[in-house]
């Protein structure tokens, strides 16, 4: 498989049109296809770093960045390693375990009478703290 096939098969289904256009621009780089090959590199990734590097020029809303910027941070992503561009594999696995651990909420929200007075006394008894300093 060539980098250019690797390519092309993460993009297979995709419609997204600005996506596809960076994507026929990096098609037309032939001095990067071996890039392309790099295991830890996908197309989603470099999506996500793009993405994170135009946040940070967002003003109210609204960003410009031309054509050539996106297409220079496809080629920085590619050309460089993640750990140069202070990119973390999120691992799923951990995603996940984090949320199946979490505490089933009530689905209705009901508390019992017990937990309720508790919570109350708890609230009666924090004290509240004066601006100037000290207790008030």
């Amino acid at each position: 498989m060539t980098g250019f096939e690797r390519l092309k098969e993460q993009v297979k289904d995709q419609e997204d049109k600005a996506l596809l256009q960076t994507i026929d621009y990096l098609l037309s780089r032939e001095d990067m296809e071996q890039k392309y090959l790099n295991e830890e590199k996908t197309v989603e990734d470099m999506a996500n770093f793009i993405k994170d590097k135009a946040r940070k020029y967002m003003k109210n809303g609204w960003n410009y960045i031309t054509n050539e910027v996106v297409y220079a941070w496809a080629i920085m992503y590619f050309s460089l390693p993640n750990s140069f561009l202070k990119i973390e594999k999120k691992d799923k696995t951990k995603c996940k375990a984090k949320t199946s651990s979490k505490k089933e909420n009530p689905k209705n929200n009901v508390v019992s009478l017990e937990d309720a007075k508790k919570s109350m006394e708890k609230k009666k008894e924090t004290e509240q703290i004066s601006l100037f300093g000290g207790v008030a």
